[in-house]
């Protein structure tokens, strides 16, 4: 039985479940096209960049070029790290176009494919050297370029990169692959038997070093031309030989040379003359000297030319060029200053009573001054010497020569002429002393250092100074009214040497460690090291670390090898800090120009 009220609400639930809905649901956000393609352009475009550098050096190394070159196995080094950079580019990008869509997404894509491929061929040529990878290097770095100039088109334009993509494009490497066909004779059983072969088989191009050992007889432009040759063979004892169709490739360099991008490269590399062990470098890098045990000096040209090759009769240990670079400072036991690029020694040469333990030019005086100890370095056997000459050669007036106690002085000079003098005292201790060369006639005392001093660093402008003794690092003020109530010890005895950069910056060196001070006091960073050895200051610190590596750290401790490849005997810098001359194994100077 229904009731009026049971029918009521039997119709309101019919209307409910059987009326068709009025509304539809939303639709699906459309997705906008993929951000962040401006960041990922100018990442894209450092590394095109770095890589187009690296190949124009390479390049440059392997058809026998000086300049701007790196070897196959630097360049591995540096490409292997490129490739880590590219993967994780690639996968950037990836994850920041999925389930986008548009213009920008496509190219995107479209660029870090590109890459993959290239660090796939990258890290192929780092493990082999072939050059036919190489080839394969320079078409995808020249594809990677079109397709992030395809990407820049599909965003607002952006200067950076634009200026990057156009120097980028600015280094011309080309690789041009022809056939040719070569003919061996082989394998052997053993190097000798090659050897054997390739003696009896005449002219050869070369030998395989490791089994199986192949005479590689020549390489000809034709087939017929190859047969030829291996039918010649057949009379010499060979019954059989190969000939096998290859690609040969030549590669060329074109356009302005990517010397910013290559500053961690050699600018310039040659051979020095005889076995030298001290190298100085003239500002701009016009000219570079060396010295020898010999007591050979050599003056070269900036671009390696040998211009001059005067002799002394004792081993060279300091050479030094004036601020301008028309004069050097050379010798050991005695020093002559040399006219450059003549190599006439003008003026009266120095002669000291032992080989010179420090030499130094004083900019504000124009002149140069050595440092050397008594003949036996003990109290009893004679007092050390400090001795100086005018740039141009002529005797310094009085207090030079100047005696100093047995074990000699420790040198420092300021811009303005000044020259700091550390020497031992009296009752114990380490004096320092400063004189205006050319106006003081006698040294002034500034304060007393308990220890040896071993090292002395002043800043350009003479208001900071720091001395490495046996008891620490102390910083202290020279010019300060009274400099001893300046004095703080800033590092342990453990340092093995100390430089200021132009910022005031004190750097230490330890064995494991660089250490920044800054001008006010803190310690604002240190940088690891393995065996810190020499430490010379540049518009970055240089580093010798250990024997074989070679770095520059810049203000905020970033760190950068310099490709020196070999043993270091010795690094300076030019008086405009821009060049650093590295003596390498003792026969090559190596260059470099700081950023």
């Amino acid at each position: 039985m229904t009731t009026p009220r049971s029918s009521l609400l039997a119709a309101l639930l019919a209307a409910i479940l059987f009326t068709p809905a009025c509304t539809t649901p939303d639709p699906p956000a459309e997705r906008t096209d993929a951000p962040g393609g401006a960041a990922i352009a100018r990442r894209a475009a450092a590394i095109l960049l770095q890589v187009s550098a690296y190949d124009y050096a390479l390049v440059g190394s392997l058809n026998g070029q000086r300049d701007l070159v790196v070897s196959s196995d630097r360049y591995a080094v540096t490409v292997r790290n490129t490739v880590r950079g590219i993967n994780i580019l690639a996968s950037d990008t990836t994850a920041g176009a999925a389930d986008r869509r548009g213009p920008v997404r496509e190219r995107l894509l479209a660029l870090a494919d590109g890459l993959v491929v290239l660090g796939r061929d990258l890290s192929a040529y780092a493990d082999a050297t072939d050059a036919a990878t190489l080839a394969r290097v320079i078409s995808g770095v020249a594809t990677g370029w079109q397709r992030l100039s395809d990407l820049t088109g599909a965003l607002p334009p952006e200067d950076e990169v634009a200026r990057t993509i156009s120097r980028g494009t600015s280094f011309v490497v080309t690789a041009r692959a022809e056939r040719v066909f070569s003919l061996t004779v082989g394998p052997y059983a053993t190097l000798a038997d090659a050897e054997a072969a390739a003696r009896r088989a005449g002219q050869v191009e070369g030998i395989t070093r490791t089994a199986p050992f192949v005479v590689r007889v020549g390489t000809y432009a034709t087939r017929p031309a190859a047969e030829t040759a291996a039918a010649a063979l057949a009379p010499k004892g060979f019954a059989t030989s190969a000939i096998a169709e290859e690609q040969r490739h030549e590669f060329a360099r074109s356009g302005p040379a990517p010397d910013v991008e290559l500053w961690r490269e050699p600018a310039r590399v040659f051979d020095t003359a005889g076995a030298a062990r001290s190298v100085a470098i003239a500002p701009g890098g016009a000219w570079l000297a060396t010295g020898s045990d010999d007591g050979t000096v050599a003056i070269f040209s900036g671009d390696g030319v040998l211009r001059a090759l005067p002799r002394f009769t004792a081993g060279v240990a300091h050479v030094a060029f004036s601020d301008n670079g028309e004069w050097l400072f050379a010798g050991g036991l005695t020093l002559a200053n040399i006219r450059v690029p003549s190599g006439v020694a003008s003026g009266t040469s120095i002669r000291l009573p032992t080989p010179a333990s420090h030499a130094v030019f004083v900019p504000g005086a124009r002149a140069f001054v050595a440092s050397a100890s008594g003949p036996t370095g003990q109290p009893a056997g004679g007092a050390g010497a400090i001795a100086g000459r005018a740039s141009d050669g002529a005797a310094l007036p009085a207090p030079f020569p100047l005696s100093t106690p047995a074990g000699g002085a420790v040198l420092a000079a300021t811009e303005a002429g000044e020259l700091l003098i550390a020497s031992a005292a009296r009752g114990g201790g380490s004096d320092i002393e400063v004189l205006r060369v050319g106006e003081d006639r006698f040294p002034r005392e500034i304060l007393r250092l308990p220890g040896t001093v071993r090292s002395l660093a002043v800043d350009k402008s003479g208001t900071r100074a720091a001395a490495l003794t046996d008891q620490g690092v102390v910083r202290f003020a020279p010019r300060d009214a009274d400099p001893a109530k300046t004095v703080s010890t800033v590092a342990p005895p453990s340092a093995r040497e100390i430089a200021f950069s132009v910022d005031g910056t004190l750097y230490v060196l330890e064995a494991t460690r660089l250490i920044a001070l800054d001008a006010a006091g803190p310690q604002r960073w240190t940088v690891p090291l393995t065996d810190g050895r020499r430490l010379v200051m540049g518009t970055r610190a240089i580093v010798l670390d250990g024997s074989e590596r070679l770095v520059a750290v810049d203000g905020a401790g970033t760190v950068d090898e310099l490709g020196v490849g070999g043993t270091v005997q010795d690094v300076s810098v030019s008086a405009d800090l821009a060049r650093v001359a590295a003596l390498v194994d003792g026969r090559r100077a190596v260059l470099f120009t700081l950023p």
